[in-house]
């Protein structure tokens, strides 16, 4: 239970201290912005994301107080990354100069790159959640005839029982 509500208690932190909670937003975007903010955390500030995870065990209150300093300077180290990534387009429009084209696809490659490990990441994940639901499946089955047994002696011992 505790795995579900962590990503909704981070969005509504997260999207809820940027200001970006609108009712008229698209909800799957937000979704996605999300999953970019928590891949770039955990790819960037990634021994920083583990204590969190701890922190929000023990202490609530002060997690909620880190996550939001962790917000803000995460924002900051995006916004600045975005206009560093405009001015070298600007200036490659201006100059048309093949180095600046070599960086510009490097950088659009480095986040191509990012995407599909983060995307691969996912993918195990729920490789390992369907596994495990493999398993509990088949311990079930394993269970169904002494299940079944204790079920019908149930039954059968008390005549006002209904199925």
């Amino acid at each position: 239970m505790e795995k579900r509500l962590l990503p909704g208690l981070l969005t509504i932190i997260f999207l809820g201290f940027s200001g970006v909670i609108n009712a008229k937003e698209n909800l799957a975007g937000n979704k996605r912005k999300f999953a970019r903010v928590i891949g770039y955390i955990r790819e960037k500030h990634n021994q920083e994301w583990k204590k969190l995870q701890e922190l929000r065990k023990k202490d609530p209150v002060a997690f909620r107080a880190k996550i939001k300093a962790l917000h803000e300077k995460v924002s900051r180290e995006i916004r600045a990354e975005r206009e560093k990534f405009k001015k070298l387009v600007i200036e490659y429009r201006k100059t048309k100069d093949p180095k600046i084209l070599e960086n510009i696809k490097k950088y659009v490659s480095d986040a191509y790159d990012r995407s599909l490990n983060a995307a691969a990441k996912r993918i195990a994940e729920q490789k390992k959640r369907l596994e495990k639901a493999e398993k509990r499946l088949e311990a079930r089955r394993a269970k169904k005839e002494k299940r079944i047994d204790r079920k019908l002696k149930m039954i059968l011992k008390d005549p006002e029982l209904n199925w």
